[in-house]
Parts: C-alpha cells; sequence; structure tokens
C-alpha cells in the first residue's frame, strides 16, 4: 500500500469504520490506537521487545484483550526467546494439519 492508502486504512480503523487491521513489523511501534481486542501476530517478531509493544495494544488504559501467535518451526527461537523476556509460558494450541489444508482452499 502506499502512504496515503496506510493512513485512510488507519483512520477508518481508529473511527470504528472497520474493526480488522492487519499490520507488518511497520506498525509495531508508534500507532495510537486506544481500543484493541485482539492482536494475532501471524510472524513473530524477530526482537522479543517488539512482541510486547504488539500485544500491548490490547492492555492500554486498563483494558484487557487477547492475543494470538502464529508459530512455525523456524520461529520457535524467537518465540522462546519471548517467553524468556516475559517470564511466563504461554499456552500452546496445536493445529492439525489436516484441519489447517482445509482452510487453505
Amino acid at each position: 500500500m502506499n502512504q496515503s492508502k496506510r493512513l485512510g486504512a488507519l483512520n477508518k480503523f481508529k473511527a470504528g469504520e472497520c474493526n480488522i487491521l492487519i499490520c507488518t513489523d511497520v506498525a509495531s511501534r508508534g500507532l495510537d490506537i486506544p481500543s484493541v481486542d485482539m492482536v494475532i501476530n501471524y510472524d513473530i517478531p524477530t526482537n522479543s521487545k517488539d512482541y510486547i509493544h504488539r500485544v500491548g495494544r490490547t492492555a492500554r488504559a486498563g483494558r484487557s484483550g487477547g492475543a494470538i501467535s502464529l508459530v512455525n518451526q523456524y520461529e520457535l527461537e524467537w518465540f522462546l526467546q519471548i517467553e524468556k523476556l516475559i517470564g511466563k509460558k504461554l499456552p500452546e494450541f496445536a493445529a492439525e494439519e489436516d484441519e489447517v489444508l482445509l482452510l487453505l482452499e
């Protein structure tokens, strides 16, 4: 997306006109979005502190929310570094390959 389309999408999200915002590392810091209920990490940040900034969007001003991280075998080390940084083991929800492949279609 060019910059004007990015800003337009962000403004629609802030105004409540759309409720899903998909971001890359470009949006991991510096966005002031007051209410985010769910963060989905399609890819794990290589910097553990970036993970905290991403999921922290759900906890602004005492709010609570959720975060889901999709992790593949190549990102496992980064995921383990995140758990070490936050001092907490995150729950695992295993996915069956057959079920995932059905969704691919």
